[in-house]
């Protein structure tokens, strides 16, 4: 077992690899009445096609069969459903499937033992069948069907499909109700078998919890240490245009109550090579957050004049790329678009500025650590995208340089862009 600490917190983790490839990271909270769990997979929509050592050939499965798996691990062959399991003791359990991970957790107060333990069990016992499996079709298709109703969440997958030409980023996580008609159980045990494998998982468990008794717990595991150690599988290379799919587009949705501006930039991470990811992120960070963030100059201005009512901003690594996403809810969008850019060609960004933001971010930082499951995310989110939790981030927050920050900041290009305006269809008739 080793212990390590976050900088700049009271906070230790402890961390053991297990035989089978699982890493399991522990923090034990002081003061904390409450724990939570969460227990992963690094499989998530983004990956359709791999190599397949049961078949011993590349194979590709239906789009949005991750998040189909997701819903299927809550189906046991005993008949016990793990939402009633987790409520006679009044405790929350819940799943989710993003890009790149998929996520079983729980949290709760009270039964941490034998919560664990009936977590790892359900998680490491696929249980599908033709009927299981024709049965769930209609339940996502509903829930698809739903999304599309819901003018953010369009709006979302659609930029998606205008930054990427041919990369599983642009299709949504859950798939089409095409796609989702042609999953078999065989498509479920080929993923399940080569993603579900502990050498591909973590498990964290933080709160009010034992250290030892933690450990103990998943070596004791029956069905857990039954699983052998397997390879992570090959993937199929992606080859990604870095043009962006799309540049223009305007949607007319009934659901549309205030217009909507989608815009994005898409950025070859290459040309920060300088920098890691991980590094890079928290200075581009920085940098829109000083520029056009919650207490910005530019968003007082914007909603003074009535160019907008809202803006936040998102950014994400996607391969090799850097997506940077401004979403905004106004009637200018080109508008509102020139002043992005323009307020980010000519606004000189002061040393004070950065200063200050430092110390607001540290704070944060700080703050985030009295919550166990904020941070408990913030860590898992670490191991996903930059392989492994980066234990220096407030060290590193307070050491960010002024010029290092300028000089990213300038190689940051706003041409290659796309912008989706959504609008009401009911306001032009």
């Amino acid at each position: 077992m080793n212990k390590f600490s976050l900088s700049g917190v009271d906070q230790d983790v402890y961390f053991e690899k297990m035989p089978n490839g699982l890493e399991v990271y522990v923090l034990p909270f002081k003061n904390k009445k409450n724990y939570f769990a969460c227990y992963f997979t690094k499989f998530g929509s983004l990956i359709l096609e791999f190599y397949s050592e049961k078949k011993k050939e590349m194979i590709r499965v239906p789009e949005g069969v991750a998040h189909f798996l997701e819903h299927k691990m809550f189906e046991q062959e005993d008949g016990i459903d793990p939402f009633e399991f987790y409520a006679k003791s009044g405790t929350n359990c819940n799943a989710s499937t993003s890009y790149k991970a998929t996520r079983y957790y729980f949290s709760g107060t009270d039964n941490f033992e034998e919560n664990l333990n009936y977590l790892l069990n359900y998680v490491n016992s696929p249980y599908f069948t033709d009927e299981n499996v024709e049965k769930e079709k209609g339940i996502i298709c509903e829930e698809i069907n739903m999304l599309k109703d819901n003018p953010e969440w369009f709006a979302e997958e659609e930029l998606q499909r205008m930054l990427y030409k041919k990369h599983p980023f642009r299709i949504p996580i859950a798939g089409s109700c095409d796609s989702v008609r042609t999953i078999t159980k065989e498509n479920l045990y080929d993923t399940y078998e080569a993603f579900y494998n502990p050498n591909n998982m973590c498990l964290f468990v933080g709160g009010d919890v034992a250290v030892e008794k933690v450990f103990s717990i998943v070596k004791n595991n029956t069905i857990l240490n039954s699983i052998p150690k397997r390879d992570i599988p090959k993937l199929k290379p992606i080859k990604e245009q870095l043009a962006v799919n799309k540049k223009f587009q305007v949607v007319e949705l009934d659901s549309v109550t205030t217009d909507k501006l989608g815009y994005a930039i898409k950025l070859d991470a290459n040309v920060f090579k300088e920098q890691n990811r991980f590094e890079l992120s928290l200075y581009i960070g920085m940098i829109l957050n000083i520029l056009f963030g919650s207490t910005s100059i530019f968003k007082d201005e914007m909603l003074e004049k009535g160019i907008m009512t809202s803006l936040y901003l998102e950014r994400m690594y996607v391969d090799d790329f850097l997506i940077i996403e401004f979403w905004a809810e106004t009637e200018h969008p080109e508008e509102l678009i020139k002043e992005i850019n323009d307020h980010f060609q000519n606004y000189q960004i002061e040393e004070i500025e950065v200063e200050r933001c430092k110390r607001v971010w540290v704070a944060s930082e700080v703050m985030m650590t009295d919550n166990v499951e904020a941070t408990i995310s913030s860590l898992l989110n670490d191991v996903v995208e930059y392989g492994e939790i980066q234990t220096e981030r407030i060290n590193f927050i307070k050491k960010m340089n002024y010029k290092k920050l300028l000089e990213i900041k300038d190689k940051i290009d706003f041409s290659n862009d796309c912008t989706l305006i959504l609008k009401n269809k009911k306001k032009d008739d």
